[in-house]
């Protein structure tokens, strides 16, 4: 599973904008508070500061794309001020991840996977990752051409001539050959800003409004139960109402006993949880199930919830699920902290 954080490393390795590290002394001048390293941009995160041998590095304010450091006190005269960390050659961290962040965004535009759900990094499929990455890396490109464009050409009076729109001229010629290379992996692929959409054309009901099902095609001689297609319902134009409701998928197996726990950041003790499954997110759904509900025997801060074998046997191949708290000293107190989509996978024994 990809992460931002491996995502960055290979737009990093792309862009060879590697970290190197470096150790940097300077002894205290006792009248500021500000210094400079010639070392930027700065993993400031990431950066240990001492001053005599003590570490400072909480104290102190890291200005990353300059190489600042701010101290919260001034340091006495005489004080050896050391600093360790990583530095680089382009860009910080931040902004390695805001490249991928908005490729990502750009990459699976209108894009969801076969459940229905968006994509995000955490279920990007891997043959995906290369491209979102050359994607990046374009737009990173597209910086370091913005800043190259304002450099002009000198020729001394000797005739001397320093052609510096050529780093301009090379970069532009780095991001067509990207372009062409994210536009044919995208074709090839089926995938991305360049993918072919190939589409069933689905039936709305006239009377109702709503589509009609369509079922996974099957053998001629297979008595099983149909199987609905999980296909992505088009939003036209409607957007996505905000929601301050952490969103939870949960996946379990037919026929099998399941468990999951879940962290909050106060005592669950002072609390009372209910957790319903129903078959429709929408107004009146009809409940199926509920979670059983227990505190952690060690931790007060956790509940697991929990289903038998009989009632997973019950659930259809996609549900929803809530979990809301009403609380013990004040009944008419009530708070849904979690919700989400539950996926079944059907069983072969029975």
């Amino acid at each position: 599973m990809a992460t931002v954080t491996s995502l960055a490393d290979r737009l990093r390795t792309e862009l060879g904008d590697m970290g190197k590290s470096f150790v940097y002394q300077e002894i205290a001048s006792g009248e500021t508070n500000r210094y400079q390293l010639p070392y930027s941009p700065l993993d400031g995160l990431n950066l240990i500061v001492n001053v005599d041998a003590v570490d400072v590095s909480t104290d102190v304010e890291v200005e990353e794309t300059t190489g600042y450091l701010t101290f919260d006190d001034i340091p006495e005269a005489g004080a050896a001020i050391v600093v360790a960390g990583t530095y680089y050659r382009y860009f910080t961290n931040a902004e390695i991840e805001q490249y991928i962040n908005n490729a990502l965004a750009q990459h699976t535009l209108n894009k969801s996977d076969s459940l229905g759900r968006p994509i995000t990094v955490a279920n990007l499929p891997v043959v995906e990752e290369y491209p979102l990455v050359t994607l990046a890396t374009i737009q990173a490109l597209y910086t370091l051409a913005t800043d190259a464009s304002f450099d002009i050409d000198i020729q001394a009076p000797d005739g001397v001539m320093i052609p510096r729109s050529e780093r301009y001229r090379q970069l532009s010629n780095e991001i067509n050959a990207r372009q062409a290379q994210y536009r044919e992996l995208c074709s090839l692929l089926g995938i991305g800003m360049y993918s072919v959409d190939v589409f069933s054309l689905r039936r709305i009901s006239k009377t109702t409004n709503r589509y009609v099902p369509v079922y996974i095609p099957m053998e001629v001689d297979d008595r099983s139960t149909p199987r609905r297609a999980m296909l992505s319902i088009p939003s036209y134009g409607s957007k996505t109402k905000p929601s301050d409701v952490p969103t939870q998928d949960l996946n379990l197996y037919e026929g099998d006993s399941y468990e999951v726990t879940l962290d909050f950041p106060f005592n669950v003790s002072a609390y009372t949880f209910q957790a319903d499954i129903t078959g429709a997110s929408m107004a009146s759904p009809v409940k199926l199930t509920s979670f059983n509900i227990t505190v952690h025997p060690t931790d007060n801060t956790k509940l697991i919830l929990s289903l038998t074998s009989a009632q997973t046997t019950l659930l259809p191949d996609r549900c929803y699920w809530d979990i809301q708290a009403t609380s013990a000293p004040d009944p008419d107190y009530q708070k849904t902290y979690i919700k989400g989509m539950l996926f079944v996978d059907r069983q072969v024994t029975v």
